[in-house]
């Protein structure tokens, strides 16, 4: 059997890796877009833009998989009636099982002025990281988690900084009014300018090099780095005429196979329906990553009578100056939050529920609350 990964990050890795460990000898291909071998995404918001000595390489990943490694190279279609991939090199593949791990890449806003960055890839790191060190104020564009991680980072380089959301509080979507008013208030006791329910209307600067942001409003943020962290776009244009049903992200079924035979999809890219979520969801996590890419392994190597459903509970964290923000679980917005333990000003633990039913956990500086509660998510209270 021949199974090939389009997508050389951690779903794709972390796929070729469980499927050896349980035992596949056949030919294994994984075909990564960027020239390096799979790394590390987290650091790059934190240390790499931080830690004071150049890095010389990407934190990659452990490569333990014995896999043929096409790098540098991306798919550009599917013939899934077929069973091939052409890649934009030329080759064509064939294969037997196909497993798309292709992730995400950065909306784009502003393309065209200079000192306006992204931040996905190593290389984008790197840039982010030599334009900081060149700037005096930096407005991000976006308050979700890596655009608050960039503000925090921003921060320690003691750089001034604002923040625009467009919604109302930092985080909100996924961790509603009262956290996201907490993470808000960290970062204003830190110095960054929070702006929230604000849009960015255009840029402004000679030579199309970026010194002010003009918000809806009218106010102008002088700045000579801005950091569009505004979401992200699953890699999903190159399935275009095939028989994988896409819409915002490749749609799977609870076991992770897509609506083409012998397709699978795992990672950023992967939109499935959970136990705990209502519809279907695209958790943009690292370890929602890692537990995709075991599910579609261990289903890839199974008759579909075999095959078992996603039942991992979510997991995300993020580190915000000296605080850890850690959340299982998959909360909305206008579930009720109750705090378990400790105040929302400090360390506490909290949780979220929704009709009597626990669907997280949040917590900061309380890790030993986590493990209880990842069994109970999902359940009446």
């Amino acid at each position: 059997m021949d199974i090939v990964i389009v997508g050389g990050g951690l779903a794709g890795s972390r796929t070729a890796q469980r499927l050896r460990r349980a035992g596949f000898d056949g030919t294994v291909t994984l075909v990564g877009g960027e020239p390096h071998a799979a790394y590390d995404r987290p650091p790059l918001s934190k240390q790499v833009l931080t830690q004071e000595d150049e890095p010389a390489e990407p934190p990659y990943l452990r490569a333990d998989a014995d896999v043929e490694l096409l790098s540098g190279v991306h798919a550009t279609a599917l013939r899934s009636s077929g069973h091939r991939v052409l890649l934009d090199d030329g080759t064509t593949l064939g294969y037997d099982r196909l497993v798309i791990a292709t992730g995400m890449r950065p909306r784009r806003l502003f393309d065209g002025r200079r000192g306006v960055h992204v931040l996905r890839t190593w290389s984008d790191g790197l840039a982010l990281r030599a334009a900081l060190r060149e700037a005096k104020r930096v407005v991000v564009i976006g308050g979700g988690v890596l655009g608050c991680e960039i503000a925090a980072s921003a921060r320690a380089l003691d750089l001034d900084v604002t923040v625009v959301e467009l919604l109302e509080q930092p985080l909100v979507t996924a961790l509603g009014p009262a956290i996201g008013s907490v993470i808000a208030d960290l970062h204003r006791s830190r110095g960054v300018d929070v702006r929230c329910s604000t849009r960015v209307a255009r840029l402004e600067g000679a030579n199309d090099r970026v010194e002010r942001v003009v918000l809806a409003d009218g106010t102008a943020l002088d700045a000579d780095l801005v950091v569009v962290a505004a979401g992200a776009i699953p890699n999903t244009e190159w399935l275009s005429g095939s028989a994988v049903r896409v819409d915002d992200g490749v749609l799977v079924d609870r076991f992770g196979a897509t609506s083409a035979i012998n397709v699978f999809a795992a990672g950023d890219v992967a939109r499935f329906p959970h136990p705990w979520a209502q519809g279907t969801v695209r958790p943009e996590h690292w370890q929602t990553a890692g537990d995709t890419a075991a599910l579609v392994a261990r289903n890839v190597l199974a008759e579909p009578a075999d095959r078992v459903p996603l039942t991992a509970v979510p997991y995300f964290w993020t580190d915000q100056y000296q605080s850890k923000f850690q959340v299982i679980g998959l909360p909305s917005a206008d579930d009720e939050l109750t705090v378990l333990d400790g105040a929302l000003d400090g360390r506490f633990a909290g949780h979220y529920t929704r009709d009597g039913v626990l669907t997280g956990l949040v917590t900061v500086g309380m890790p030993a609350v986590i493990a209880p509660y990842r069994k109970r998510v999902g359940t009446p209270l």
